[in-house]
């Protein structure tokens, strides 16, 4: 993999000796990149990848999206079988918050089409604004449930697209594709809450080992290649059921719901390995990359999010005292 511009140019990241270009950059819902050179009068000039020829969307599924509230970002797809929204974790949409009733409403399809019922909810639910027992939802409708709001698409609409792309930029990291750090903080307090009910949690924190030295010897250009290559890694070696967070800088997170201590040291170190192995070139030799890594498991003794990172962080922190390239668990 080369980054880094060799001369006068920026040089498109090729990954494990495979072009990554707009198709991956449009697998994370983000924008290409602009990449800028200079010619020979060194009068800047922007060349931009030329992205794929617009494609037909994919017919899409009638769903919910919130679009308001600290699960800003969650959706669903809605099919045949009936969907129950609530507090409760055994809800099919759970909104675990003290606003929102244990059941709070009922969405179910009759032939082609779809309707909402209240289920005694202690804050009502609220349609486009107005408390309703039963109606029928229409598409672009806005729900109202507890101090969330979501909003209902029959499938494929320009309004549809337009919530999409608002909620891409609110929850993802623009140069990685993971969650951002406030997102990535409420989707682990939603698998705390499950946590509490007896679901085993995980979490490791990934931190690159001496990264300042990439920026200041390269420039922070190169030093975003570095962390966009290296959050690829990771992607490719996580299960789809790990959430991805980065929590700033050259720091990520990996939050593994349902996996046990043993288990993600495993993985922690996998990730450690399959970074350290990569070979990084940068103009033209190769450049070692390594990360330090803290694992810390949910246990009844802890508060919330906080403790959990807190333990992670300072393991860390310990693999950095004891060396760093390492993991501590």
């Amino acid at each position: 993999m080369t980054l880094g511009p060799p001369a006068d140019e920026i040089a498109v990241i090729a990954l494990a000796d495979r072009q990554v270009g707009c198709a991956t950059l449009r697998s994370w819902n983000l924008r290409p990149i602009p990449f800028v050179s200079k010619d020979a009068s060194h009068t800047d000039r922007a060349t931009v990848i030329a992205a794929h020829e617009a494609e037909t969307p994919m017919p899409r599924p009638p769903s919910l999206i919130v679009v308001s509230g600290v699960f800003l970002g969650h959706q669903m797809d809605l099919g045949d079988a009936p969907v129950i929204i609530g507090r409760a974790t055994e809800a099919d949409l759970s909104l675990p918050h003290p606003s929102v009733s244990r059941s709070h409403c009922r969405i179910w399809r009759e032939d082609e089409r779809y309707f909402i019922e209240d289920l005694g909810a202690t804050n009502k639910t609220y349609l486009n604004g107005r408390v309703i027992d039963k109606a029928e939802l229409r598409d672009g409708d806005q729900i109202g449930i507890g101090n969330h709001a979501l909003k209902f698409f029959s499938g494929n609409s320009a309004e549809a697209s337009y919530h999409q792309e608002l909620i891409e930029l609110a929850v993802h990291d623009s140069l990685t594709g993971f969650y951002n750090r406030r997102h990535f903080r409420t989707l682990l307090d939603e698998d705390i809450e499950r946590a509490k009910a007896g679901e085993t949690l995980s979490l490791i924190i990934i931190d690159l080992d001496h990264f300042k030295r990439v920026n200041d010897s390269f420039g922070h250009l190169v030093g975003d290649q570095v962390l966009s290559s290296v959050s690829q890694l990771i992607r490719e070696m996580s299960p789809q059921t790990y959430r991805l967070g980065r929590l700033g800088g050259e720091e990520f997170a990996v939050a593994l719901p349902g996996v046990a201590m043993a288990e993600a040291t495993e993985m922690a170190e996998r990730y450690r390995a399959g970074v350290q192995a990569h070979h990084f070139d940068i103009r033209g030799q190769r450049y070692p990359i390594t990360t330090s890594l803290g694992v810390a498991q949910w246990t009844g003794g802890m508060a919330g999010s906080a403790d959990l990172l807190r333990l992670a962080d300072e393991r860390l922190y310990r693999a950095k005292g004891n060396g760093r390239n390492r993991v501590e668990a």
